[in-house]
């Protein structure tokens, strides 16, 4: 595939590291169902986790393909990992608890 994005490039250093450590847990929920990486979201969908700083399930669903079903699934330790990360960062302020 030529169109091979390289997101080193498309994000900052610092939401690349996200990105990367999101990619990570991507690795391991889908060894833990059998699944391909991409079934349980592409990179794309993941840069864009990263990019609109998302926070909550109701961001989450926002980001195209991104159904219920993953939403219910895997949007726990995608939110846990998002908001420790751009708190960590300084990047964002945590959303008020309950928010999600």
């Amino acid at each position: 595939r030529s169109g091979k994005t390289d997101y080193r490039e498309v994000l900052t250093e610092q939401d690349f590291a996200v990105f990367a450590k999101l990619r990570t847990l991507r690795k391991e929920l889908a060894d833990g169902e059998g699944i391909p990486v991409y079934a349980v979201l592409t990179n794309e969908q993941l840069a864009e986790l990263v990019q609109r700083r998302v926070q909550s399930a109701a961001a989450l669903r926002e980001i195209a393909g991104v159904g219920e079903a993953r939403v219910e699934k895997y949007g726990d330790a995608l939110l846990r990992l998002l908001r420790e990360a751009f708190v960590a960062a300084g990047a964002t302020p945590p959303e008020p608890a309950g928010a999600a």
